[in-house]
């Protein structure tokens, strides 16, 4: 009896183990808000595999288009439109995020912040503005990407 309480046991300690090693931590989630940082000053095409989830599962609420966009398919198209290219450009604004605030919840992780676009040189009134949230999880690869983006402007 007491060796079926102790294999029990060690499996509840393998499972746990194995939870919490798929579970995403903070440097991660950092590593891929700044990739998106970087595919704004880029205008990186390219970058977009290295930041989301690639599949259908991707939804997407844009700050400049009404209505939810599904999928990766549909999400590339859309960074195409407003001048993302294969190998980049120098973009003419800049975008960038403040008052970011991360959660994790075990496999997945929520940031949330205040994206501004516009010169950065001018006042923060001045230029387009809204809170964004990114919602992180791991593709079957085991990398973390965004699975969810939902802006919105003031």
């Amino acid at each position: 009896m007491l060796c079926i309480l102790f294999t029990s046991c060690k499996q509840d300690e393998n499972t746990n183990k194995q939870l919490q090693k798929n579970n995403i931590n903070q440097e991660e989630t950092e590593a891929i808000i700044d990739t998106w940082l970087t595919l704004w000053k880029t205008y990186d095409l390219n970058l977009l595999d290295d930041i989301f989830i690639t599949s259908e599962e991707l939804t997407y609420f844009s700050s400049e288009k009404k209505g939810l966009i599904q999928g990766f398919s549909k999400m590339k198209p859309h960074h195409e439109a407003f001048g993302f290219t294969d190998g980049g450009k120098t973009p003419e604004k800049s975008l960038w995020l403040e008052n970011i605030t991360t959660n994790i919840y075990g496999e997945t992780a929520m940031v949330g912040a205040i994206w501004y676009f516009g010169d950065k040189a001018i006042s923060k009134d001045s230029v387009q503005q809204g809170p964004v949230t990114f919602v992180l999880k791991r593709n079957p690869n085991n990398q973390v990407r965004i699975v969810h983006t939902h802006f919105a402007n003031y």
